[in-house]
């Protein structure tokens, strides 16, 4: 049997419940905003980095327009996965953009956020590991 390519997408990589959103937005970790899109985190223990994407109606009325911020999305989480570790990260777009825009928000928004992951990881304050105080 193949084992999947580095950039794949499997379902292992999604938020699907909405109690697994709820936990992120209530209990982030780190919390980004860059114009209209917002990032939560929260660092867990069992598996590797996982996306949840809300892309609402009011923000983005056209529905390929909207199919399309989440392929770019997926697509900007794929390339960076197996640089954040274990974290639960969710976006959120609350206004319109561009794909330049979005292009140019996401980029920064997940540069920080390998940052602050491999600041976490450095520090040793992810959950589950010698050191951290969970």
């Amino acid at each position: 049997m193949a084992t999947a390519p580095a950039f794949a997408f499997p379902p292992s990589a999604r938020l699907l419940k909405s109690v697994e959103f709820e936990q992120v937005l209530r209990r982030a970790d780190i919390r980004l905003r860059d114009g209209p899109l917002r990032l939560n985190a929260v660092f867990t223990r069992m598996h590797d980095a996982r996306l949840g994407l809300i892309v609402g109606k009011k923000a983005i009325p056209r529905a390929h327009t909207r199919n399309r911020v989440k392929r770019i999305v997926r697509n900007r989480f794929r390339c960076c996965r197996s640089t954040l570790g274990p974290v639960d990260v969710v976006v959120q777009v609350v206004g319109p953009v561009t794909p330049a825009q979005l292009h140019r928000h996401l980029d920064h928004l997940f540069d920080e956020l390998e940052g602050r992951c491999r600041s976490a990881a450095d520090t040793g304050r992810l959950p589950g590991q010698p050191g951290s105080d969970d």
